[in-house]
């Protein structure tokens, strides 16, 4: 039927009755398993339509092994066996892969962050790779393509499990001659697997280890060793080459599997380039002072001196800091003593074929060995080391000179295997992405896929009715703290909103256009303590949850939420430093208040009333708006097309989750031209537009025009019709 538009549509609104989809509605393409292809700032499938990527990070769990047993962080056990470690079974055990991929495609999922870590691949030694991982894993992609996910492989890092985070394999510490045994006396790094109370272990601390010495020496020397440890030659190659060589050689093997398995492009799209790279030293002005981009301060923080000092057995007073309402602030100082023990090996360690050269320092700190500091003197002797490049006598310049050669180095090997690989370009967290204007630079087959999380309620694990806007602040825009506050719902939506619009606008501007996916953003759900876990109350991981998705809808952005963990549970959350951000959990605090269809899959699920909702999944022309709102199940999205109608088979596809639109008495759907379709077992609302019925109404619209071609798609809960369900959750 026709009437006056009630909406805010431009003219007058077709509101076509529904019908359930049936087999013989419409002969739908199958398109699930062909190759993306980029046009400009947008994803696209064969059929031109563009893509939205609503998709999840497979898993958090992959960053622990699951042989000789399952090793959470919490867990001393087994912890050091570095070299028999094995990731079979991780995201998942294969007989349960089945479910789970059931449950985020009935969640709405389309895409994954297919975590494996290097560690996973080359755990026993340089050149040693786990084939019956990769069999492994290919069984486990085989089956994402029967339920149609595609994905990229993310090699997932915080440098490694030992020195506090995830990822490179334990031979790559010791390669460099450290003893991974006495970090936590030297303070080297804070390790959840060897802290004395595990339950104790202090919420976001973990990654303070970026700038602490054994993962800071680490990301200097794969970044920068040629440059500033050149006496650390191991098979007639600097360490930089060798790390970033077997790096690379790693995901390359993989990535021969992939290609045999023919999952090649269709499946796996392409590859992240490093998990949250870092600078180690690389750029510090003064050894003697906190970094300037050590912005994150918490528990213990050593200068880098004092980190080498420390490392070398030698007691030192180092400051205390922690959160506060204007930053991080000095809390006090502590005295930490090693009583002798160093975080140096004496002796290299037995069973690798590697050949270190005679003038490769062994025994003790490389740093020392290079002339930073004087061990008999304990001063230090070149403040500035690590901020002027020895060759050229310029300021280190870590983006231009170490992080894109490792860019380029990554993507040739990668596309010597697979050469339509899109590689998804991620610099460190909010940082600007490097510039790709150099005939060397890749320019084809690019995503920017950088990081964003609230950060305050990340780290307090609590949604506040205040929040900052610390990017905006990062970038210059306030003159202080107080300016960047934002009080109330709305004001923090408006600010999640900003930020994400800035991060987007960077990567167009320095990567010459390209399509952005935010490839990590989430919340921790045991806010407060896990106060919800004892209420069943999670009004506050809903409303942060909201928070999170309306920004990345505001600014009509693909992501990879973080993250789906098998394994989750109440006391230990994803089983790794703490954290608990999984949208999933085997504990159920309450099963009787979960929705009562589909309930084998839905349990187990959290924050549903707000991770749960409408999204445009293809649409047939280019996204213009989209919001959603699930207290009141309203939906409207706008896109333009001002020169084709779809055909039959390749209709605007919306994602509408049963979860809130479960019969047709839930909703009704307005828009503003053609006609549309309920495909009630998929979850979908199909919708082809009519261009010439678009474009008529109280007047004709004229081609150049703002609404020339725009065609608007509004669907209406009827919440009358629903639960007090906001609270259900697990």
């Amino acid at each position: 039927m026709i009437r006056k538009d009630s909406i805010g549509f431009n003219s007058e609104t077709t509101i076509t009755a529904h019908s359930t989809l049936t087999s013989s509605s419409i002969a739908t393409i199958n398109i699930e398993n062909d190759i993306l292809h980029i046009k400009g700032k947008y994803i696209k499938d064969i059929s031109d339509r563009t893509i939205l990527l609503r998709g999840i990070n497979l898993s958090g769990a992959s960053k622990n092994p699951s042989y000789p047993s399952k090793i959470p962080s919490h867990q001393r056990k087994d912890f050091y066996n570095h070299r028999e470690a094995s990731f079979i079974g991780r995201p998942f055990p294969l007989e349960d892969a089945d479910k789970h991929f059931q449950r985020l495609r009935q969640w709405g999922f389309n895409f994954l962050r297919f975590i494996i870590t290097w560690e996973a691949i080359e755990h026993e030694g340089p050149g040693k790779y786990d084939f019956e991982f990769f069999d492994y894993i290919i069984k486990i992609l085989h089956k994402a393509k029967e339920y149609g996910f595609k994905c990229f492989i993310d090699p997932h890092q915080d440098w490694s499990r030992f020195s506090g985070g995830s990822g490179a394999p334990g031979w790559t510490l010791e390669l460099a001659g450290l003893n991974m045994m006495n970090f936590s006396e030297t303070a080297a790094a804070i390790v959840h697997n060897t802290f004395d109370k595990p339950k104790e272990f202090p919420k976001m601390i973990w990654s303070t280890n970026y700038y602490k010495l054994a993962a800071s020496t680490m990301f200097t020397l794969f970044y920068a060793g040629s440059i500033f440890a050149p006496k650390c030659i191991v098979d007639d190659m600097n360490i930089q080459e060798y790390l970033q060589t077997h790096f690379c050689n790693s995901y390359k093997a993989l990535a021969e599997r992939i290609v045999e398995a023919n999952l090649a492009d269709n499946v796996v799209v392409g590859y992240d380039t490093m998990n949250e790279p870092s600078w180690g030293w690389v750029g510090t002005k003064d050894l003697n002072k906190f970094p300037e981009f050590q912005e994150y301060r918490r528990g213990i923080t050593p200068t880098p001196f004092q980190s080498m000092l420390l490392g070398e057995g030698n007691p030192c007073k180092v400051e205390s800091w922690d959160i506060r309402w204007y930053g991080f602030g000095k809390t006090g100082s502590e005295y930490i003593d090693p009583k002798g023990k160093a975080a140096w090996l004496e002796k290299d360690p037995e069973g690798y074929s590697w050949r270190k050269s005679d003038e490769f320092p062994r025994g003790e700190c490389i740093w020392a060995a290079h002339g930073v500091w004087d061990k008999s003197t304990k001063k230090l002797l070149r403040p500035d080391y690590f901020a002027v490049n020895p060759i050229t006598n310029q300021p280190q310049n870590w983006i231009e000179e170490c992080f894109k050669p490792f860019i380029r180095k990554y993507t040739s090997a990668l596309r010597s295997i697979q050469p339509n690989a899109i590689i998804f370009v991620q610099p460190p967290v909010l940082e600007v992405p490097p510039k790709f204007d150099d005939s060397e630079d890749p320019q084809e087959r690019l995503i920017y896929a950088p990081h964003w999380y609230d950060g305050l309620t990340l780290v307090q694990k609590q949604f506040n009715w205040w929040n900052i806007d610390y990017l905006g602040i990062k970038r210059g825009l306030y003159f202080g703290y107080l300016p960047a506050i934002k009080v109330g719902e709305d004001a923090i939506k408006q600010s999640f909103a900003e930020q994400l619009k800035l991060i987007k606008s960077e990567g167009e501007r320095e990567l010459n256009n390209i399509p952005c996916l935010i490839g990590e953003i989430g919340i921790p759900f045991d806010m407060e303590e896990g106060k919800a876990y004892k209420t069943g109350n999670y009004i506050q991981q809903i409303k942060a949850m909201d928070a999170n998705f309306t920004a990345l809808e505001a600014n009509l952005l693909s992501y990879t939420l973080w993250n789906y963990c098998d394994d989750n549970n109440h006391q230990w959350g994803d089983q790794w430093n703490g954290e608990d951000l999984s949208i999933y959990t085997t504990d159920l605090t309450d099963p009787l208040t979960t929705k009562n269809y589909n309930e084998d899959l839905d349990l187990g699920g959290r924050a549903l009333f707000s991770l749960l909702r409408p999204f445009p999944l293809k649409t047939y022309g280019e996204p213009l708006s989209l919001k959603f709102d699930p207290w009141t199940k309203n939906f409207s999205y706008s896109y333009r097309n001002a020169y084709n109608d779809p055909p039959k088979e390749f209709p605007t596809e919306i994602y509408l989750p049963r979860y809130h639109f479960d019969n047709e008495n839930d909703f009704m759907v307005k828009v503003s031209s053609g006609k549309w379709i309920w495909d009630k077992n998929n979850q979908r609302i199909l919708y082809w537009h009519d261009i010439a019925a678009s474009n008529k109404g109280v007047y004709e619209k004229e081609m150049g025009t703002f609404d020339y071609g725009v065609h608007q798609i509004y669907i209406e809960g009827n919440i009358n019709n629903f639960e007090d369900d906001e609270n259900v959750c697990c």
